[in-house]
C-alpha cells in the first residue's frame, strides 16, 4: 500500500521540520512527503532542502508562486499524489510513530473501508501533550470506545467532526474526486469531511492515539478575523439528517455553535444571518441572558473596523 503524506505549508519554517520528521520516523514508511508551500519567501523550501539531501523517502517540494491559498493548496496537492492512498497533514501537526501502520493494517484487516482516522493528542506550542484536554477534545467529536470502528455512518461521522480535520488516512481516487471549496471559507475542512460523509464512503474510527494537533495563536481559528464559525454552522443547519442518531448530532452542533455563529456572522458583515441565528430555536432560549443581550447589541452596533478603514479612505462619490 503506497501512502502520499501530503503536507499545504505557509510561513511555518519551523515547525514543517516537525512535521515532517514526524512522517520520515513512520514505522510504516510512506511511498512520499508532497508539500506545497504558499510563502511569499525561501526560507522553507530552504528547509526543506536540507530535510530532501538524507532522506530515503522521497519528499517533492512545490512551491507555489503566486500563492494558491488554502483550498486551491490542497487541492493541488490531492492532485499531485502519486500513492493509491493520501493522508493530509497540517504543518503545524504531527503523526505517532506508529500511525500509519495502524491505519494502513485497519485498511487490510478491514476491506472495503475507504477511509480510516483515530484520536488526536492536543499539544500546545511547544509541543507537550495536553492530556486532560485531549480526552475531552476527542470526546466532543465522538471519538470514544464506543464508537469505534464503523459504529457512526459516514454521514454521522462527517457531520459530528468524527472524521478529523487531518492526519486521515483515504483512498487517493476520493480525493480527487470530492475536494476542498471555497464556498465554505474557513470552513473548509470540516466542509470536505462533512462531503465526504454525505457521498456515503466508509469510514472506520481506530481508537487510539495517531496524531498530535497543535494550539497555538497561529492555528487557532480567531473567530473576529474568519467566518469559520458562521460557515460550518450553516453547513450544518443546511444539513437533513434521517437517523436518530444523526439528529441527535445536528441538534447538538448547532446549540454548540449558535452563540460562535452569531459573532462570525457580524464580523462577516451579515448582520440579517446573525439575527436569524439569534432568534433560532438553538439560541432562542438565551435570549434574556447577559450574554444574549449583549449578542444582540453586538448584532446592532459592532463595526468592522476592517470595514470603517475602506470607508474613510475610499474616495468620495460625485
Amino acid at each position: 500500500m503506497n501512502v502520499s503524506i501530503l503536507i499545504p505549508t505557509y510561513k511555518r519554517p519551523d515547525l514543517i521540520v516537525h512535521a515532517i520528521n514526524s512522517c520520515l520516523e513512520q514505522t510504516y514508511a510512506p511511498y512520499e512527503i508532497v508539500i506545497g508551500d504558499d510563502s511569499p519567501d525561501d526560507v522553507t523550501a530552504d528547509v526543506v532542502a536540507e530535510i530532501q539531501r538524507t532522506s530515503a523517502i522521497t519528499i517533492r517540494y512545490i512551491h507555489n508562486k503566486p500563492s494558491l491559498k488554502q483550498a486551491a493548496n490542497v487541492n493541488m496537492l490531492f492532485n499531485a499524489a502519486t500513492g493509491d492512498k493520501v493522508m493530509l497533514l497540517h504543518d503545524d501537526d504531527m503523526l505517532m510513530p506508529n500511525s500509519l501502520d495502524i491505519l494502513v493494517n485497519t485498511f487490510r484487516e478491514h476491506p472495503g473501508i475507504q477511509v480510516a482516522y483515530g484520536k488526536q493528542y492536543i499539544i500546545n506550542e511547544n509541543g507537550v501533550i495536553d492530556h486532560a484536554s485531549s480526552e475531552s477534545f476527542n470526546r466532543d467529536f465522538y471519538r470514544e470506545t464506543k464508537y469505534a470502528g464503523d459504529v457512526l455512518t459516514p454521514f454521522e461521522a462527517g457531520l459530528g467532526q468524527q472524521f478529523p480535520n487531518n492526519g486521515y488516512l483515504i483512498d487517493a481516487d476520493i480525493v480527487k474526486k470530492i475536494q476542498w471549496t471555497n464556498d465554505a471559507g474557513d470552513a473548509c475542512d470540516y466542509d470536505f469531511g462533512y462531503r465526504v460523509g454525505v457521498a456515503g464512503y466508509k469510514m472506520y474510527f481506530v481508537d487510539e492515539y495517531l496524531g498530535k494537533y497543535r494550539l497555538s495563536d497561529n492555528s487557532i481559528s480567531l473567530l473576529k478575523e474568519n467566518d469559520a464559525a458562521y460557515q460550518a454552522f450553516r453547513i450544518i443547519n443546511n444539513s437533513t439528517p434521517t437517523s436518530p442518531m444523526a439528529r441527535e448530532i445536528r441538534a447538538r452542533r448547532l446549540k454548540e455553535r449558535a452563540p460562535i455563529a452569531i459573532t462570525g456572522a457580524v464580523n462577516m458583515g451579515k448582520r440579517k444571518e446573525a439575527m436569524s441565528i439569534l432568534f433560532s430555536e438553538w439560541y432562542r432560549s438565551k435570549l434574556l441572558s447577559l450574554r444574549g443581550i449583549k449578542r444582540l447589541l453586538y448584532i446592532l452596533f459592532y463595526v468592522n473596523p476592517n470595514q470603517l478603514t475602506k470607508r474613510v479612505s475610499s474616495p468620495k462619490s460625485h
